[in-house]
C-alpha cells in the first residue's frame, strides 16, 4: 500500500470504525507490534489501549460522529485533523451525563506499516472539554467555537 491507500485508510478507521467501537475492525488494521502513543491516561500502550481508550469514549458518549477536517499523507505518515461530536450520555472524567451535545477537535498522527497502523498519536484538550461537559452549554470546545 502506498501512501493514498495510507490516507484512505486512517480516514476510514477514524470515522467509521472507532466511533462506532468496531474494535474487530479496527484490530484488523493494527500492525503487529502497533504502539499506541496517546497521551490520555491509561491511553499509551499497544492495541489493547487504544481498544479501551475507544470503548471507554463509547460508553460516555453517544451518536459519535467524526468529521475529518483536513487529511495529510505523506509515505508512510498520516495526519488527521478532525471534529468529534456526539451526546454526553456516560460518566467521563467524573462528571456526570448531562445529554448535551459537544464538538471537539483532535489531532492524530498515524504510521503505516505494509498498509496497517503501526504506531498512533493523539493530541485532544480533554481539560476543555470536561469544562464544556461539567458546565453544559451549547457551546462548541476549543478551536471548533472559532466556527
Amino acid at each position: 500500500m502506498g501512501t493514498p491507500e495510507n490516507k484512505a485508510a486512517a480516514i476510514a478507521v477514524h470515522t467509521r470504525a472507532i466511533p462506532g467501537s468496531h474494535g474487530d475492525a479496527v484490530a484488523a488494521l493494527l500492525a503487529p507490534g502497533f504502539r499506541n502513543h496517546d497521551t490520555s491516561p491509561g491511553g499509551e500502550g499497544g492495541a489493547e489501549a487504544l481498544l479501551a481508550t475507544m470503548h471507554w469514549y463509547d460508553e460516555a458518549f453517544e451518536d459519535q460522529r467524526v468529521e475529518v477536517l483536513h487529511a495529510v499523507a505523506d509515505g508512510d505518515l498520516v495526519a488527521l485533523h478532525v471534529e468529534l461530536s456526539a451526546r454526553h450520555t456516560g460518566f467521563f472524567r467524573g462528571v456526570a451525563p448531562t445529554g448535551h451535545r459537544f464538538a471537539v477537535r483532535e489531532m492524530h498522527v498515524l504510521r503505516f506499516a505494509e498498509g496497517r497502523e503501526a504506531e498512533h498519536w493523539c493530541v485532544r484538550d480533554e481539560a476543555a472539554l470536561v469544562r464544556a461537559l461539567a458546565h453544559p452549554a451549547p457551546v462548541a470546545v476549543g478551536a471548533a467555537a472559532a466556527r
